[in-house]
């Protein structure tokens, strides 16, 4: 899946000028990731069958951070955020991006 678009968005944020790709002229701006809600959060996390601290792991934050999102005490930001807004319209990234592995017993 993200392969597809791989070619799109480099032809995008580096277009070409004369055969070579430049930083300097480019097309696309970067958008705020959406504010997610505490019950937002829980239903990506449910509908993705995680509990809280699988999810807080593929995250890289702690366990209590989840329950503090979702309870409505303090709201994500920066690359979790981001990152939930991602996975929110490509769940597929987990598995594409081998995030889970299966462990042998």
């Amino acid at each position: 899946m993200i392969s597809v678009f791989k070619e799109a968005v480099k032809d995008a944020v580096y277009p070409k000028k004369n055969g070579i790709l430049t930083k300097r002229n480019k097309f696309m701006s970067v958008n705020e990731p959406q504010s997610m809600s505490g019950a937002e959060i829980k239903r990506l996390r449910n509908s993705l069958h995680l509990s809280s601290s699988v999810f807080a792991q593929m995250l890289a934050v702690s366990t209590k951070t989840v329950e503090a999102w979702e309870s409505g005490v303090n709201e994500p930001s920066g690359p979790a955020l981001r990152l939930m807004n991602m996975i929110r319209k490509y769940p597929d990234l987990l598995l594409e991006t081998n995030v889970f592995t299966e462990k042998i017993r």
